[in-house]
């Protein structure tokens, strides 16, 4: 994953508490939040919504607007940048290009224990390094109705966090989670890491 989500998704030191085995998947639970990445020295932040295992984070990039909906039942990824009225679609095949292709099918962890974070009881997790999160160490922190309130842990691009502020809970409008009428996604050419890489920063890589 490189600078989200994901989710997005991100993890500190396991406890000694006996682990437990269990797939950690997007949250069906509605809610809002500020979602603040930090990676490989920048910082991106920017409102997230989450609902029914979609989730739509909005950023702000070098003054332009980027949007990215992540459909998990649907295995597909939109890109929209509203300033170009453009967007762009990955299904799965291509999501495994970049490594996104896990985000799909969920991530094996292990419970190491309870902590309050930003005011909320978490279950922390460590996602321990292998070849399908591309390495990374991570430790993430979720609520009992599974939102990821934070996330740390360390890959090849080196250090990384997320941390969720001023969390809301409720059903999202479902709009939220579609492109605007009238906008229709063209496939993601070949050869645009660097384009992923500023939508999805943040994700381990």
């Amino acid at each position: 994953m490189r600078a989200l989500s994901i989710f997005a998704l991100f993890f500190a030191a396991a406890s000694l508490q006996p682990a437990i085995a269990t797939t950690l998947t997007p949250p069906d639970a509605g809610y809002s939040a500020m979602r603040i990445v930090n990676a490989a020295g920048t910082e991106i932040s920017g409102k997230v919504y989450s609902d029914s295992g979609n989730e739509r984070w909005e950023t702000v990039m070098q003054g332009m607007r980027r949007i990215s909906i992540l459909r998990f039942n649907e295995s597909k990824i939109l890109l929209y940048m509203p300033d170009m009225k453009m967007a762009m679609e990955l299904g799965r095949d291509q999501a495994g290009g970049f490594g996104l292709d896990r985000l799909f099918d969920g991530v094996d962890a292990e419970e190491a224990g309870n902590e309050t974070i930003e005011g909320e009881k978490t279950t922390r997790y460590r996602v321990a390094p292998n070849e399908d999160n591309g390495n990374a160490d991570m430790m993430v922190w979720l609520t009992p109705d599974g939102i990821p309130i934070r996330a740390e842990g360390k890959s090849k691009g080196g250090p990384f966090t997320m941390v969720l502020k001023d969390l809301e809970r409720g059903e999202q409008d479902p709009s939220l989670f579609r492109l605007p009428d009238g906008v229709t996604p063209i496939a993601m050419p070949a050869g645009m890491p660097a384009m992923m890489g500023g939508a999805f920063s943040g994700m381990p890589q």
